[in-house]
């Protein structure tokens, strides 16, 4: 019912994220339909006033940052890729890397739901907007050379 979405940052001097290269965001997806209607309910709990450990059991699991069930596809993305683009668009590398078992949620973190509507879009075509949206705003006569792996 969740995924680690490891997030590797490039480390631009000057940038908020310099001081750390890799950091590790782990998002706790919604319940979907099925586990709804199932009556599934959540084994997950996050202790109060932290935003970056959450429990299972009697288990503490600590992250750079914890991004629990009610949190929107675009605080996901804010909190955890918009930097990467805005160093990526200053000609730093920057990596997004899903991980988790099936049915954890990368696919709805990294893609989302409905491309077409910005509540559901997922961290990937809110990169490829914030991409385009930089170029647009560049010099007519600049050529860009945009490569992705997915």
């Amino acid at each position: 019912m969740g995924d680690n979405t490891t997030v590797v940052q490039p480390a631009a001097p000057g940038s908020e994220n310099a001081e750390c290269s890799v950091k590790v965001v782990c998002r706790i997806r919604p319940l979907n339909e099925t586990e709804l209607r199932t009556g599934s309910k959540f084994i997950v709990k996050f202790p109060p006033n932290t935003d970056d450990a959450l429990t299972i059991g009697s288990k503490v699991f600590v992250f750079d940052q914890v991004l629990p069930p009610q949190t929107t596809q675009e605080e996901v993305y804010v909190k955890s890729a918009q930097a990467i683009v805005k160093d990526v668009l200053g000609g730093y590398n920057g990596t997004i890397f899903a991980y988790g078992q099936t049915s954890s949620g990368k696919t709805h973190t990294m893609e989302g739901s409905d491309l077409e509507d910005p509540m559901k879009m997922g961290i990937i075509p809110r990169i490829v907007q914030d991409v385009f949206n930089h170029i647009y705003q560049m010099d007519a006569n600049l050529e860009f050379h945009i490569k992705v792996s997915y």
